[in-house]
């Protein structure tokens, strides 16, 4: 659930990809956000909003062609065909378009209450896609053949891409340029300040770049030592160290890194923080080979702007967390139709018919959704 936002909006973009919208031209068609009017039983409510079984089912197929794509790459053809495989993945199916149909509704209800609205710009945009999906396709009937392998019927593939359009929108007025949401320049310096170290570094390696052992871990500590022998027999530390650093970085680096917990390697991060500033540590290891640390200050005024947008992801300040947070929050109420919308039922449900193509016919549907992102999907 951690980052629904950026799947969603992952997910989008691969089927806008895959049908082909990828240039603009003038359409008379207004794509707009329309209530669900067909008789299909309530499977469940957000904040009160209904989801009815279609369209539950088609956010569920959806996920479904999305791993049976994903697997394909790794030649697990067919995979809601295999018992073991569809066993195995289709019980996550039910959350997963959940968690869809809880971020359509969930977006459009902070959307409206920001006051925001897509501008005749966003909208063109939207229609210009569409008209273009529909020119590529070959017409009309056979870009609804297209979209209904993805799961949707027009109507909420409509409704999809207008929620993606108003989660980018959301985006920008919390946190784009004056941001409503984002960190005052106190609370991000002082987070700066409080997260942020700096330190010079002298690498010798045992792996090249390619992970090819260039040395053994003996013969680097040996070499290391050597090193750090002459740093405590008084030698200048950056003479030294532009003279038998390994470091690819360096060049790019000459002054030091600026870094927080996770940019380094664990035991590299531990042994920096550990350090006063101006001191020099001892020998640490890490899978690169044997470094030797400086610590140095930082220019925390000079630098906050290079490592804002850094620092408002790192104090949690992003449209994802703030997601999570009214997703978290919002009363979702389910059904006895829900636990009834299945793997094996969706088709029972679902806008769609089930394709040819699972049914053994020659004529199956050629395309699937464009490859995506396997970490959109965690």
């Amino acid at each position: 659930m951690k980052q629904i936002g950026k799947r969603i909006v992952s997910l989008a973009i691969m089927l806008c990809v895959s049908l082909g919208a990828t240039v603009a031209y003038t359409q008379a068609y207004a794509v707009d956000y329309r209530e669900n009017k067909s008789d299909s039983p309530v499977v469940m409510t957000v904040n009160g909003s209904e989801v009815k079984a279609d369209e539950f089912a088609s956010y569920m197929l959806y996920m479904m062609k999305y791993y049976e794509q994903m697997y394909a790459a790794y030649g697990m053809t067919g995979m809601w065909d295999d018992p073991d495989a569809a066993a195995m993945m289709g019980p996550a199916m039910p959350e997963m378009a959940r968690s869809q149909a809880v971020f359509v509704r969930v977006v459009q209800e902070k959307f409206n209450e920001a006051g925001l609205t897509l501008s005749a710009r966003d909208k063109k945009k939207l229609s210009d896609d569409r008209r273009v999906a529909i020119k590529n396709a070959g017409g009309k009937q056979e870009y609804l053949d297209r979209i209904a392998q993805f799961g949707f019927s027009d109507q909420f593939y409509d409704n999809y891409m207008v929620s993606s359009a108003c989660f980018s929108k959301l985006n920008e007025y919390y946190f784009g340029e004056n941001g409503v949401a984002l960190p005052s320049d106190e609370e991000l310096m002082q987070y700066f300040k409080d997260n942020y170290l700096a330190a010079k570094h002298i690498l010798i390696q045992t792996m090249d770049a390619q992970g090819n052992q260039i040395r053994t871990e003996e013969e680097a500590k040996a070499e290391a030592q050597a090193v750090l022998d002459r740093l405590n027999g008084g030698e200048d530390f950056d003479t030294v160290m532009n003279e038998k650093s390994e470091d690819s970085g360096l060049a790019g680096n000459p002054d030091g890194y600026i870094f927080t917990e996770g940019d380094m390697m664990p035991a590299f991060y531990e042994a920096a923080k550990a350090l006063g500033e101006g001191e020099t540590s001892g020998l640490v290891q890490t899978d690169y080979g044997y470094h030797i640390i400086k610590r140095i200050p930082v220019d925390y005024d000079g630098e906050l702007e290079n490592y804002r947008s850094a620092i408002v992801m790192g104090m949690g300040k992003n449209i994802d967390e703030l997601l999570n947070q009214w997703v978290s929050e919002a009363d979702v109420q389910t059904t006895d139709e829900y636990d009834k919308v299945t793997y094996q039922t969706v088709y029972d449900y679902a806008p769609i018919k089930k394709p040819v193509e699972q049914t053994g016919a020659e004529d199956a549907p050629a395309e699937t959704p464009a490859e995506g992102d396997a970490a959109a999907a965690e």
